[in-house]
């Protein structure tokens, strides 16, 4: 059976960080960004995924191998890089996902 696309599926809940700019939300599939101007951003299932991921790091520098573990749909370091590539675009300011040279990704808080 299908689950309605407005229910929350486990582990979809509200996820808060508090940033220097303010706090950042993921609620469903749907980030919020401190922003005064800023509108909510829609994510797709990947780079939804790896936001959460980034969050809950709280800005410390996450490895390919462990994004790769938690990321169970990520399959490749490739498509690992699409999905940071396409959270970049999704971002009103990319440069909020930080590559760490030859260490992995970051959320800048």
């Amino acid at each position: 059976m299908a689950i309605p696309a407005q229910q929350p599926v486990a582990g979809d809940s509200a996820l808060r960080l508090h940033t220097r700019s303010g706090e950042i939300q993921v609620s469903g599939d749907t980030l919020y960004l401190p922003h005064p101007d800023a509108t909510p951003v829609q994510l797709a299932p990947g780079p939804l995924a790896l936001m959460r991921a980034l969050m809950k790091a709280q800005g410390a520098v996450l490895s390919r191998e462990h994004l790769l573990a938690v990321l169970p749909h990520c399959g490749s370091e490739h498509a690992l890089e699409m999905w940071v590539s396409r959270l970049r675009q999704a971002l009103p300011d990319p440069s909020m996902v930080k590559t760490v040279v030859k260490r992995g990704y970051r959320l800048v808080v």
